[in-house]
């Protein structure tokens, strides 16, 4: 998470042994990282979501919120030229628990978020679940289970209009290490 989710490439970095191969006990901790970060993001909660902007450039369709949602790395969400503060509010229509929020800029019109806020609607009032900086090419914010059915991602602060090509939504089961004795 320090380092696929905070606008980094993992680099595994793995030394080869005499038979020009990874070493089994490598290979084994390996998979079971990719077993755990296959759990965590098994499930994107995003899909099909109602999601509304404060700001669309253009009001285009080009542009809207659900670009964030469709699948497609050449998508995005957009504001006017000129508007550094909007947000998008998902609504999943029922209680949801979460725990993961993964967020993209559309990286070809370059990095542009400064700070950004997520917020779930709990108690008929907006609570913040965190406050960050950039996003870049991806960033992965993961916290306690909230409760909501409604998130709003609001960008406070960019460069430029902001382009989000991309959000996710998860559940991560809780991760339990066996007591070592």
């Amino acid at each position: 998470y320090n380092s696929i989710g905070r606008n980094a490439s993992f680099l595994l970095n793995f030394p080869v042994d005499t038979r020009g191969l990874i070493h089994e006990k490598d290979v084994e901790q390996l998979m079971k990282m990719r077993h755990v970060i296959d759990e965590d993001f098994a499930t994107n909660l995003a899909v099909n979501l109602d999601a509304e902007a404060s700001n669309v450039r253009g009001n285009a369709d080009a542009y809207q919120a659900s670009n964030v949602m469709d699948g497609d790395k050449n998508t995005y969400w957009a504001t006017d030229d000129g508007v550094t503060n909007a947000s998008i509010t998902f609504d999943f229509g029922e209680p949801t628990t979460f725990n993961r929020f993964l967020v993209q800029e559309y990286i070809p019109l370059g990095q542009r978020v400064k700070k950004f806020t997520l917020e779930a609607f709990v108690d008929n009032s907006w609570k913040e679940i965190e406050s960050q900086t950039t996003i870049g090419y991806k960033r992965i914010l993961r916290f306690e289970n909230v409760t909501s059915d409604k998130l709003r991602f609001t960008i406070l602060d960019a460069k430029a209009s902001p382009t989000i090509s991309n959000i996710e939504i998860f559940h991560a089961p809780k991760l339990l290490e066996p007591p070592v004795i």
